[in-house]
């Protein structure tokens, strides 16, 4: 059924695509630095602020009570900070953690001397559980960095914004992006600056979607870590920025702020997650990311435009690979796989085989999976589990009965969409029965090859993802080889090798744990994540899989005998004559 020699004819493209990217490697874009000394910044008194904000305010949930009194004095202190300018509060109500809540902003913006793209430093102030000093120890920089830049009198705007959300769905940040006046050079999100370094990289510039902050102002941020503090954090994998790139989210505020269009980092002790609740605090510390953070933003006001977010360009070693080769790449790597399920499905319409009903039987494969996905939605959405987008972390939602009682809900419905829903549909299209005909054994292949295709467009990182199960399940539908039961199914379980190591990658990255990652998924979905047309494009390929599956299941020898060949062609053509009507044939 399938032609090895046109899918041999459609590899060389590859070679000249590893060419082509090999050669578009560029280099990392240098930092920007400045010369000015960051002593300015008061690192006693920031811990002394930030002891006094715990003690005053122990319980900061999001919307609540203590929430709003933390925000009211946030405002005197940014008030007192900047003499002589406005402090805006602003109340939104929004999701959260607890459900809907009204949640404050404040702001305040110390004018420029030019009138350059601003300069905005925010900080989230909530935390899910009492005291949590390392998770407002952003907020207590923020202030104080607030009476430096007052003092200097700068070139540019700088606006300084504190939010609350940030346990769950980032409300306050999103705001923020919406309020702001553009344009804007640089969001620094500031989180844990007072807690204990985490073995991730502290500078984090990931996207809500596809991309990250631009490369030189994550370097800028990050050289001025290393100038003030000594420590060294590392620029993420390019395994790592593949994973996140290929399953776009972030659970932190400059994640918004860059599917926003602002090029937003986040500076934390913690990285990406928050620190733990009872996590101890210094004082040395403290200052040391103050001052960081204050030599960052000097060089930044001083310094050209860092770029525009979001960019999709991938690091890799100390070089930059743009975006587009990385398109090129994946379209590379899926066109052996598009021109033989284009060839094989030709030849199968040539011999009758029904095409389509293959395509239907891996749809109706994936309808339980997108019935399981939309009930998950239909609990966040009734308040059942928390539903944010982004998802707060199993740390900040807790898994309690109630969560167990969603999980156990969603299993059961997608158990009944196999028993039920599934064998109703397989009616209804006419594809009931075992993964036996031809155009079923190549409809995972065909399916997973369309939805790289598409995926090309939208997101390169996915299709590069789906790259290895195109080409794999060719061979499923290759009855020339007649693949064991056993060999087909280690040839499925490699396929899904890029989609695990996403997964494991994105739960290293956060810190969730391998117990927490149903749960973690459960979030996502019932806070609307991802959105819908890429749902249903993953229910999709969840669906294939299935079907890759079933056809390696099958029994051998299951296949049907090819249909008498009726048209004499190239694969069964016998010499001069065979078709009879010749002048040397008529002569015998």
């Amino acid at each position: 059924m399938l032609d090895p020699r046109t899918y041999r004819a459609a590899l060389v493209p590859v070679l000249l695509a590893l060419i082509v990217v090999a050669f578009s490697l560029e280099d990392r874009p240098g930092p920007l630095r400045t010369t000015l000394a960051a002593d300015a910044f008061d690192g006693p008194r920031a811990a002394r602020l930030l002891e006094r904000l715990v003690r005053e305010h122990p319980d900061r949930r999001p919307g609540s009570a203590g929430d709003a009194a933390l925000a009211a004095s946030v405002a005197r202190e940014l008030g007192a900070a900047l003499p002589g300018v406005t402090v805006r509060r602003s109340v939104r109500r929004a999701a959260t953690v607890d459900g809907d809540r009204d949640l404050v902003l404040v702001s305040a913006q110390q004018p420029g001397s030019t009138a350059r793209a601003q300069l905005v430093v925010v900080a989230a102030r909530d935390a899910v559980e009492p005291g949590s000093a390392a998770q407002l120890s952003g907020t207590a920089a923020l202030i104080e960095l607030a009476r430096v830049i007052a003092d200097t009198r700068p070139s540019r705007s700088v606006t300084f914004a504190s939010v609350s959300g940030g346990t769950g769905g980032q409300a306050g940040m999103r705001e923020l992006a919406r309020r702001l006046d553009r344009p804007v050079d640089a969001v620094l999100e500031l989180g844990d600056l007072a807690g204990p370094t985490a073995e991730r990289p502290l500078v984090v510039g990931l996207s809500d979607g596809v991309g990250a902050a631009p490369v030189r102002l994550q370097r800028t941020l990050a050289l001025a870590l290393r100038q003030e503090t000594g420590i060294e954090t590392s620029f993420p994998f390019a395994r790592a920025q593949l994973a996140r790139f290929a399953w776009p989210f972030s659970v932190s505020g400059q994640g918004v702020a860059n599917a926003a269009g602002l090029p937003a980092v986040r500076l934390s002790a913690s990285g990406e997650p928050p620190p733990a609740a009872d996590a101890p605090v210094s004082a040395a510390r403290l200052a040391g990311f103050g001052r960081a953070t204050l030599r960052a933003l000097t060089a930044l006001e001083n310094g050209p435009r860092a770029g525009v977010a979001p960019q999709r360009d991938l690091s890799i070693a100390r070089k930059v690979l743009p975006a587009w080769a990385v398109r090129l790449l994946a379209i590379a790597l899926l066109l052996p796989a598009v021109v033989a399920v284009i060839d094989g499905a030709a030849r199968l319409r040539r011999r009758r085989e029904p095409v389509l009903r293959g395509v239907l039987w891996v749809l109706v494969l994936a309808a339980p999976f997108a019935l399981a996905a939309l009930f998950a939605r239909a609990l966040g959405l009734l308040g059942w589990v928390v539903a944010t987008a982004p998802p707060a972390l199993p740390g900040q939602a807790e898994l309690d009965g109630r969560g167990w009682a969603a999980i156990g809900c969603v299993l059961v419905v997608l158990a009944l969409g196999f028993l039920l829903l599934r064998p109703w549909l397989a009616r209804r299209a006419g594809v009931a029965g075992p993964p036996d005909a031809p155009g079923r054994t190549l409809a995972p292949a065909l399916v997973v090859a369309a939805g790289g295709v598409a995926a090309c467009v939208l997101n390169p990182y996915a299709a590069l993802a789906l790259a290895l199960p195109a080409n794999l399940w060719l061979l499923l539908a290759a009855r020339e080889l007649r693949l064991r039961r056993l060999p087909a199914l280690l040839l499925v379980a490699l396929s899904l090798v890029p989609a695990g190591l996403v997964i494991v990658s994105d739960a290293a990255q956060l810190a969730i744990a391998v117990a927490d990652v149903p749960w973690f998924g459960l979030l996502m979905l019932a806070g609307g994540q991802p959105g819908p047309l890429a749902l249903l494009g993953w229910c999709a390929m969840a669906g294939a899989a299935l079907g890759a599956l079933l056809v390696a299941l099958r029994p051998p020898g299951q296949e049907r005998a090819d249909a008498p060949i009726t048209v004499r062609g190239p694969s069964s053509y016998a010499g001069p004559g065979s078709l009879g009507g010749t002048d040397s044939a008529l002569r015998r």
